[in-house]
């Protein structure tokens, strides 16, 4: 079985080779964020599909959402055979995928389109398109993923990479922590917006999420900073000002997740 990784292998180059071998079977790829499979019939390419959650292309849009990989383990299944047939073959697979090809090297997208996408908190100021503007608001919260497994894919990645260059978007790691249950714990002195949470706690979130976070409280639609504190197990550490804010007082129970 011939299997690799899109990153020494690029999917246009794979596919030519499997088309000037002449063969037959399935070349399944396998990133965490989506699943895809492209059929060949005697070196012809027959079927394309792509799926990611809910969503799925087929036929010449998953050519093109392939090519964009940039890095995703491969392995070919020979012999295998099509459930239907989306592609004509011929000629018209290799000039489809030069296409795509040349498109998605003037693009920048994260090589993670697991990456959940949400508005730029830091963004400044840039003028959008009405079409630019609509896509923003459909496009929060989802998997960069997601937004490409769906008609217009090309079109799509231009639009994500004007966003993510005006910093309009960003895109950030899914965290995938369950929420805490805490109780409030007053912390007196000066300032705000700074939630105090046990070492140990801390240290646990640290590790599953592997870069910087905040905190942010389950329906209070509050996000804070947040940082570690000795000996406050079961407890969350707010300043006054802060108490105050969201309408806690000592005791309260709440629900807490680290975002990033």
């Amino acid at each position: 079985m011939l299997a690799g990784n899109l990153a020494e292998f690029p999917f246009p180059s794979l596919v030519g080779a499997l088309m000037s071998a002449g063969r037959t079977g399935r070349l399944v790829l396998k990133p965490p964020f989506l699943e895809a499979e492209v059929y060949l019939r005697g070196g012809q390419v027959v079927h394309a599909r792509v799926q990611a959650g809910e969503r799925s292309l087929e036929g010449e849009e998953a050519l093109d959402l392939l090519v964009g990989l940039r890095r995703a383990p491969f392995a070919f299944e020979p012999e295998a055979a099509p459930p239907h047939t989306t592609l004509l073959g011929g000629l018209a697979v290799p000039a489809r995928l030069a296409e795509a090809q040349a498109a998605w090297q003037g693009l920048s997208l994260p090589s993670d389109w697991g990456y959940v996408l949400r508005l730029n908190p830091k963004g400044g100021e840039a003028e959008l398109s009405p079409e630019t503007l609509r896509l923003l608001a459909q496009v929060e919260g989802k998997t960069i993923a997601q937004v490409l497994t769906a008609p217009g894919v090309l079109r799509l990645a231009r639009f994500l990479h004007t966003l993510l260059q005006v910093q309009a978007l960003e895109a950030v790691p899914r965290v995938e922590v369950p929420p805490v249950s805490l109780l409030v714990l007053p912390i007196y002195g000066p300032g705000s917006g700074v939630a105090y949470v046990d070492e140990a706690l801390y240290a646990e979130w640290a590790w599953a999420i592997r870069r910087g976070f905040r905190l942010r409280l389950l329906g209070r639609e509050a996000a804070m900073e947040v940082r570690p504190r000795p000996n406050i197990p079961g407890r969350l550490g707010l300043l006054e000002e802060d108490l105050k804010r969201l309408r806690l007082r000592r005791g309260d129970k709440v629900e807490a997740v680290p975002e990033v």
